[in-house]
């Protein structure tokens, strides 16, 4: 563990613990049932209620909406995600969030809360209300069920230096019988990603905004100012999280909480949520299994009972990681010649870390080399044929994958990219096309005389030349070209300087290719022929 970044950790959870006392007295417990709308406190998911919701400062989700709409600019995947919460006396709370990508760098959110309560009977007065029986002065005339709705639209971008800033307008409705009454919200967030490795910082003020007017008085929304720290350590395994509130209408908050990651599979969870009234312990844990995650979550509530949450989402479009090769092919004979790879991601400003993963073809497969390092993989990598100890591997088949992990948690693996190492040259075979033999004359090609060409390589072949040598061994003519040479290669009888042959005169013929790792091959013997003119042919 890095004491350092632990140490550095736990000092801002220290200072937000100051910070909450040294300013607590602008709110207190006698504010208490001062404000309107209390149901946009209750949260979001089940991950942050298990988290003891000390959650402003990592919000990484759609849940995070309603914590600090910043977090959502840490996010490359779109979500959507749903929850139910059981509360006490009949209480039910529902949420449903969503977040997408804009393509620019920025998310687009939306929240929508409901909170709904057991049906009310409603009751009439009866004449003046006077009568000495109680039961007898209201009589029941039907029911009621009381409801709160919100609905938030969010969005977060990156402002520049690790910074995220996200805004998100509220629109309220609370009903109570046939009175309805509406107002209107905004929470403002901001998040850091710190230059110490796996730490953000997060604040964010909410519900600030229009009081709600239930009959003839009007209340503030309940205001909140958040502020937070959360902390990746062990490869980003276990995430801490502390946070100080100060709400409007009550006593100062103090959050804490911490996730562990199993296999990304399984998330136990667990938190401290100190309030000055019930301080309960919340407990939880996240299944995960491809796009799809389930969250459950219980928190007590004193004499009140408990509280349950669960959570599904759904996330789409994830980051992505690709991995090609300028040259597929590498070779460790003489000075060796090297893979060249190409590697591209998803927003690469916030990858965290990378790593490119070489196994062999073998059964089972052996990892024997890894490339890697901190921040975006560089746009072209090489790869020398050699293994972690820097030894050369054997010739034969690899694969290479490139795996990146951004500084939201999230990760991508590219698709296997097959490899070659190749340390055989190749083989090139000539020979007399027989549409030119004569076949009155053993040994004799007429002109134009065609050759059969025949190439084995397990690399590509990069270019290739004919050398037509006069009868003294000298090079009369070179046919060239890129890649590999055409099955049939033609020579007019011509030299390189336009001369012409002498007929009858023995002329030879040798091939030469070269492949992509700058291995050479040569027709093994030269093709020897007696060049001669067809019948009625003027050269």
């Amino acid at each position: 563990m890095r004491t350092g970044p632990v140490v550095k950790f736990c000092s801002v959870l220290f200072l937000i613990v100051c910070g909450m006392a040294g300013t607590a007295r602008a709110f207190g417990v006698e504010d208490v049932g001062t404000t309107s709308a209390a149901f946009l406190k209750l949260g979001s998911g089940a991950r942050s209620e298990a988290m003891g919701e000390a959650y402003v400062g990592l919000a990484d989700d759609a849940d995070g909406i309603a914590y600090n709409p910043a977090g959502m600019a840490q996010n490359l995947s779109g979500e959507l995600s749903a929850s139910h919460a059981l509360w006490f006396q009949g209480l039910s709370f529902d949420n449903v969030d969503a977040m997408l990508s804009t393509g620019d760098g920025g998310m687009l959110g939306v929240d929508l809360d409901y909170l709904s309560t057991p049906q009310i009977t409603r009751t009439l007065l009866v004449g003046d209300g006077n009568n000495p029986d109680p039961g007898q002065n209201y009589v029941d005339d039907g029911s009621f069920t009381p409801y709160d709705v919100a609905a938030a639209l969010a969005y977060a971008r990156p402002v520049g230096y690790g910074l995220l800033g996200g805004a998100s307008l509220k629109l309220i409705d609370q009903s109570v019988d046939t009175d309805s009454s509406y107002g209107l919200g905004l929470d403002l967030g901001l998040l850091w990603r710190a230059p110490i490795t796996g730490l953000t910082l997060g604040m964010s003020l909410q519900n600030m905004g229009t009081p709600i007017k239930l009959d003839t008085e009007a209340f503030d929304l309940p205001f909140i100012a958040r502020a937070g720290a959360a902390y990746r350590l062990l490869n980003d395994a276990l995430v801490l999280s502390a946070e100080g509130d100060l709400p409007q209408d009550g006593s100062p908050v103090l959050a804490v909480g911490a996730e562990y990651d199993i296999a990304d599979r399984f998330y136990p969870r667990v938190g401290w949520r100190y309030d000055d009234e019930f301080n309960p312990w919340t407990l939880g844990f996240g299944l995960r299994y491809g796009g799809w995650g389930l969250d459950l979550s219980a928190v007590p509530y004193g004499a009140l009972g408990m509280t349950y949450r669960a959570s599904l989402d759904w996330r789409f479009g994830g980051p992505t990681a690709e991995l090609g090769a300028r040259q597929a092919y590498a070779s460790t004979l003489g000075s060796g010649k090297a893979v060249v790879l190409n590697a591209g991601t998803t927003a690469p400003d916030q990858v965290q870390a990378w790593a490119v993963y070489i196994y062999d073809s073998g059964r089972p497969t052996r990892l024997v080399r890894v490339l890697g390092g901190d921040g975006p993989p560089p746009q072209t990598l090489d790869w020398d044929a050699r293994d972690q100890a820097g030894l050369p591997v054997p010739e034969g088949r690899y694969w290479a994958v490139l795996s990146v992990r951004y500084a939201a948690g999230q990760s991508a693996d590219s698709s296997y990219l097959r490899l070659e190492v190749d340390n055989s040259a190749p083989t090139a075979g000539l020979s007399l096309d027989p549409a030119s033999l004569n076949p009155s004359a053993a040994g004799e090609a007429f002109v134009p005389t065609g050759f059969r060409t025949q190439v084995t390589s397990t690399g590509a072949v990069v270019a290739w030349r004919l050398d037509i040598l006069d009868p003294g061994g000298k090079v009369f003519r070179s046919i060239d070209g890129d890649g590999a040479p055409p099955t049939l290669v033609v020579w007019d009888g011509k030299g390189d300087q336009g001369d012409e042959l002498v007929s009858a005169q023995v002329y030879s013929a040798r091939l030469w290719v070269k492949d992509a790792l700058d291995h050479e091959g040569t027709s093994p013997a030269p093709v020897t022929f007696k060049a001669v003119f067809r019948w009625g042919t003027a050269q």
